[in-house]
């Protein structure tokens, strides 16, 4: 069983979004991604709806769109997807309840095996890191309680740098 993931923050429609999303376009026709996980889609500009479409257009890759809007103030602007050329046989969300911050996963088929695909995006902190490492311990524990599946695959932002305890 082999598979491709891709992860990108998209930075919702910021810093030349109509620039950038060329650019990703033709990097999932090159990588041609069997998974790709995105962060901070653009929910006003359905910037995950506009991938899969451009994907689908340009490339001939056809991706099924799951996503989840953060919470709070912040559900109207941005959220966590998943585009996957796999069968998707189950979607759930997970909310930290703290920083408007959520994680989805996607439960895909993948050759006759069950295969969760997580995306998250971890509160950004410049100093201390022990509320990452608390997100990261209830992230772990959510994947912990969903035990019914050969394989889990877990992407985003994680706002941390491999010396980091989170």
């Amino acid at each position: 069983m082999g598979f491709r993931v891709t992860t990108l923050n998209l930075e919702q429609d910021h810093k030349r979004w109509d620039d950038r999303r060329e650019l990703i376009v033709g990097q999932l026709g090159e990588l041609k991604p069997d998974i790709f996980c995105i962060n901070e889609i653009c929910i006003p500009r359905q910037t995950g709806r506009y991938l899969q479409h451009a994907a689908k257009e340009r490339h001939g890759l056809e991706y099924n769109l799951v996503q989840q809007s953060k919470i709070g103030g912040l559900s109207v602007v941005d959220g966590e997807g998943i585009l996957t050329r796999f069968p998707v046989r189950e979607t759930a969300n997970f909310d930290y309840r703290a920083r408007e911050s959520v994680a989805q996963v996607a439960r895909v088929e993948i050759e006759g095996h069950l295969v969760d695909v997580y995306v998250t995006h971890l509160y950004g902190s410049v100093g201390r890191d022990s509320f990452r490492l608390y997100q990261v311990e209830q992230l772990l524990d959510w994947i912990g309680s969903r035990d019914d599946v050969e394989a889990k695959v877990i992407c985003g932002d994680f706002n941390a740098t491999l010396d980091m305890a989170s």
